[in-house]
């Protein structure tokens, strides 16, 4: 026979087929003369004489005429003969490599004759509407144009063993049902119509493979998309040792069936950059899916799991799901989505990446069978260096010759994504009006760099525009050469560790712990912003309210999130008041005790662990643990300033446009007034509005009234030894306009 040249020339055959198995079903129909299609309303209501042959239960017997069991014979006999055909040119199609979906879908779902038969039966009405009125007739019911179980048990099945057996392949954990091939068709509730009564209809997607239409799955579409890999493996930038393991582990799996891949690394890191390298070297597609659109796409992720599975099986594709981590958590609002993933990898027999940007490799995963983890670096100076150099080189916009990308690579520790990022914003900002006028600069560089830092910190922390420079600060000197010193250490952190072999010396303890203790208002958190500056770093004040919390292990998950966002920020971590998290460890009385030191060690390990820039303020040196004070770069003091500092304060914490009266007498400010610098700052605002509100210059006596309100607002007691000569204007409540 001649073989098929396409699937739709062997599906129109199939057709051609099951007309001839209604034809036959039409015939018996009509020549059982009991059957209740004489009457002239049959299917409106339900005669006598059915209901006593149901009653009786016993089947009438009767002899047919010889010219319509002729014709019974000669449909038998036809059906037969087109199976064979039909089963002689699929063979003759399959050894010619002609690919027919029909044949395919069976071998990929293990589908039984009886479901391919299923199939046809719900197919035929989206090809041809003649066939509702031909189910409508054979079901004895107008408003039923689909085919109903009973209907195609009685086109297939001649006994009641038959039957039984049949209605097994229609049970949801049978291959029809539970792929979702055929779908129940009725509008009413499921518990409201007998299984044989439902109406099945075939689903859209499975309509459109048999029929050769490429199209992906529409409840698939909205948060994943196939992609045909353009990366070649030369073009990935990781270590040679991990890219080696990668390409064995993928083609193993190739070559040996299904497996999960996880591979976890901070965002941008290059997770599906490698999938698609491996993808294209193994000749195969790749079915990307985003974990976020597919959570908020619909609540049922157990449908949407297994429709994106159905999809890579349908295509022979590799599944890539981005974002992973959103559905590998253990809470109870991630538990729905854990399970449906969990579900959808054990029915899948194919090859699956996760990116995970986490560190969740979760328990109901390995009980796939095979789970292979990769961890991707964050990459080094080198790496990051050749990334800039690429990424500026591919951008398409001319790059400035003062662009220095030693400096780039050392001071932000980007991924390759967030550093194509950081190029494609620098563009934009160099010509915001489009086109390429003007070509891209350091400073455009450094701004959109500083843009792309930030990641996920803002929801975490409060970030903090630095504004004080190092003429704004009244510290001992020895206090400013440590701060010059912090700035030191991170200007020159990739000569020391990278060109001088320090990295290879040094394991755990590469970033950058500086203590800043000593009295409230003595210029912590200034210093914090003038480092910031100096390194044009942000930086991030931590909300201790947001992160402490009174459940067990809530504390940790809220640090950890920091922590981890932080790798990529490059920003400067401020904590203030940082004792309420990084205090002292205490003698275990009771389970509050333990879960405190658990707290406690859990930070002392993110801290070694963090190649950052962290900054922890406290009061007083003695409310810290010594096992933090061991593992600080720096501890530098902020003592509370004499009378000299004092004085330097009072000059300079007016700003230059501010009208001052010549009489002001600082010396006397310093000398009486024993004030921390924050609280100076606090009484020269406060002496500003009230010289706005009356004379319009700031004057001894403004100052002297704002003094008194900031002795009050601290619950200190105006003495006349303070104040002497002007304690008359702090015993007066009105200041002289």
């Amino acid at each position: 026979m001649p073989a098929y040249r396409t699937s739709r020339e062997h599906l129109f055959e199939e057709l051609r087929r099951l007309d001839l198995v209604l034809n036959l079903q039409i015939a018996r129909q009509r020549s059982d003369p009991t059957g209740e299609r004489f009457h002239e309303f049959s299917g409106l209501f339900i005669a006598e004489d059915e209901i006593n042959r149901l009653v009786d239960g016993k089947k009438v017997q009767h002899s047919l005429d010889a010219q319509i069991q002729a014709r019974l014979q000669a449909l038998e006999t036809a059906i037969a003969d087109a199976e064979r055909t039909i089963a002689d040119s699929v063979a003759e199609s399959l050894n010619l490599g002609v690919r027919l979906s029909l044949p395919r879908l069976a071998e990929i779902f293990q589908l039984s004759p009886f479901d391919i038969d299923v199939l046809l039966i719900c197919l035929a009405p989206e090809i041809d509407l003649k066939y509702e009125k031909l189910y409508a007739y054979l079901q004895n019911d107008v408003t039923r144009k689909r085919p109903t179980t009973n209907l195609i048990l009685n086109l297939f099945c001649r006994s009641l063993d038959e039957r039984l057996q049949a209605r097994t392949r229609l049970l949801p954990e049978a291959p029809l049902c539970k792929y979702e091939l055929v779908l129940s068709a009725d509008d009413m509730a499921a518990d409201q119509a007998s299984a044989l009564a439902r109406s099945l209809k075939i689903d859209e997607r499975i309509l459109n493979y048999l029929l050769d239409a490429e199209a992906i799955d529409e409840r698939v579409v909205s948060f994943s998309r196939l992609v045909h890999p353009q990366v070649d493996l030369g073009q990935v930038l990781l270590p040679h040792s991990l890219m080696q393991s990668l390409a064995a582990g993928f083609q193993n799996v190739t070559q040996n069936g299904g497996a999960v891949l996880i591979l976890q690394g901070p965002e941008g890191s290059g997770k599906r950059f490698v999938a698609e390298a491996l993808c294209r070297a193994a000749g195969m597609e790749l079915l990307v899916a985003e974990a976020s659109a597919m959570i908020s796409a619909a609540p049922d992720q157990a449908t949407l799991a297994a429709r994106l599975f159905r999809e890579a099986t349908l295509r022979d594709t590799v599944i890539f799901i981005d974002q992973a981590e959103l559905l590998l958590g253990e809470g109870e609002k991630e538990s729905y989505a854990h399970h449906a993933l969990g579900n959808a990898l054990r029915s899948f027999n194919g090859i699956v990446f996760l990116g995970n940007a986490g560190s969740r490799n979760s328990q109901l995963l390995a009980t796939h069978g095979r789970l292979l983890s990769f961890v991707f670096p964050l990459p080094d100076f080198v790496t990051r260096k050749e990334i800039w150099n690429r990424a500026l080189a591919e951008c398409g916009c001319a790059v400035s010759s003062d662009i220095d990308l030693d400096s780039l690579a050392d001071r932000f520790s980007f991924t390759a994504g967030r550093v194509h990022n950081a190029v494609a914003e620098a563009r934009r900002l160099a010509n915001p009006a489009g086109g390429d006028a003007r070509s891209i600069g350091a400073e455009d560089l450094n701004l959109a760099c500083r843009a792309q830092s930030g990641g996920k910190l803002p929801a975490l922390a409060r970030k903090v525009n630095p504004i004080f420079t190092w003429n704004d600060i009244i510290l001992p000197n020895d206090c400013l050469e440590q701060l010059r010193e912090v700035c030191g250490h991170i200007r020159h952190r990739r000569r020391v560790f990278s060109d001088w072999g320090f990295d290879a010396k040094i394991s755990l303890g590469k970033g950058l712990s500086i203590l800043f203790v000593g009295p409230s208002g003595t210029g912590k958190t200034m210093a914090a912003e003038i480092v910031a500056s100096e390194l044009a770093l942000d930086l991030y004040k931590i909300d201790l309210s947001s992160i402490v919390s009174k459940y067990i292990g809530e504390t940790e998950k809220n640090l950890n999130r920091i922590f981890s966002e932080a790798e990529q920020s490059n920003a400067v971590l401020f904590f203030d008041e940082a004792d309420a998290v990084f205090g002292k460890r205490s003698e275990v009385e009771d389970s509050h005790d333990r879960y405190a030191n658990i707290e406690t060690n859990y930070l002392l390990q993110k801290m070694e662990e963090y190649e950052g820039i962290v900054i922890l303020a406290s009061n007083f040196h003695k409310n810290i643990d010594e096992a933090f004070t061991r593992r600080l770069r720096f501890i530098i003091d902020f003592p509370f300033p004499e009378k000299e500092p004092r004085y330097r304060i009072w000059q300079r914490v007016f700003p230059a446009g501010t009208p001052l009266d010549r009489d002001i007498d600082f010396a006397f400010l310093a000398q009486k007034l024993k004030l921390s610098g924050g609280s100076i700052r606090n009484i020269a605002l406060s002496a500003a509005f009230l010289a706005a509100e009356n004379s319009g210059h700031v004057s001894m006596e403004h100052i002297i009234c704002a003094t008194k309100r900031e002795f009050q607002k601290v619950g200190k007691l105006c003495v006349k030894s303070d104040f002497e000569h002007y304690f008359d204007l702090v015993a007066n409540e009105e200041v002289a306009s």
